[in-house]
């Protein structure tokens, strides 16, 4: 069973307040302890309280009295490079809520201004009312969008076979295309290649001795040669 989630907040009553004091305090030390020894470094925790006249100290005093001399014997940048006070810590929870802010106006806008457009392409608001800053920021969207949709098609252009071989490779150059011209130009050869019909006479029945006759495509280049269909008779 999974424990209930403590809320971080001042207890109200004293006895509970002071139970929970204990059971940390405990806790605290010990995750002391643990990192001294696990990661090997010198560490030392001091608390004070007004529910005993003398602090909480770990490691020993002594020991805590040489590490906090041999801390403030170091410069002032090492003392105080990874400070962190309450000034300090509102300021960085501030700024990242300011750029989680912006981030989210920003992902707004945008959608804004993909819905306008969509709006624009059929005809539900016209180009004349917008202010120059709707107009800029449409452009900038419009933009963006085409770049998007010519990385697609150049992606699938550079997936998808293409029909002849390297000698239709090699005819024209696709540096010389554009990303759309190309992309037309596939889908096109492509859909020619998979869906056009054949006429009947384009397909020969070619038989052969024993066993059955079999349709193969008519006579077009270098089928005309009866050499091509090896020693079967043409019917």
């Amino acid at each position: 069973m999974a424990r209930k989630k403590v809320q971080l907040q001042w207890i109200m009553n004293d006895t509970a307040r002071r139970t929970t004091y204990k059971k940390r305090m405990k806790g605290l030390m010990k995750k002391v302890k643990e990192l001294s020894i696990l990661c090997g470094i010198e560490a030392c925790a001091i608390v004070h309280s007004p529910y005993d006249p003398q602090p909480e100290v770990w490691p020993p005093p002594m020991e805590t009295v040489r590490m906090i001399r041999e801390f403030k014997c170091r410069p002032e940048n090492d003392q105080s490079k990874k400070r962190l006070n309450q000034e300090n810590y509102m300021r960085q929870r501030v700024a990242k809520a300011k750029d989680q802010l912006e981030k989210q106006q920003k992902k707004n806008r945008r959608i804004e201004m993909e819905n306008l457009m969509y709006q624009c392409q059929a005809g539900e608001k016209g180009l004349q009312d917008m202010s120059i800053k709707d107009s800029s920021d449409l452009m900038w969207s419009i933009d963006d969008q085409l770049k998007a949709v010519g990385q697609k098609m150049e992606y699938f252009h550079h997936q998808a076979p293409q029909p002849g071989g390297a000698a239709a490779q090699a005819a024209v150059p696709v540096a010389q295309k554009t990303p759309l011209e190309v992309a037309l130009e596939s889908l096109e050869n492509q859909m020619l290649m998979d869906v056009a019909p054949r006429g009947p006479d384009s397909l020969v029945t070619v038989g052969y001795p024993g066993s059955q006759d079999m349709m193969h495509p008519g006579p077009h280049g270098h089928y005309e040669d009866p050499s091509f269909w090896g020693p079967p008779f043409f019917t």
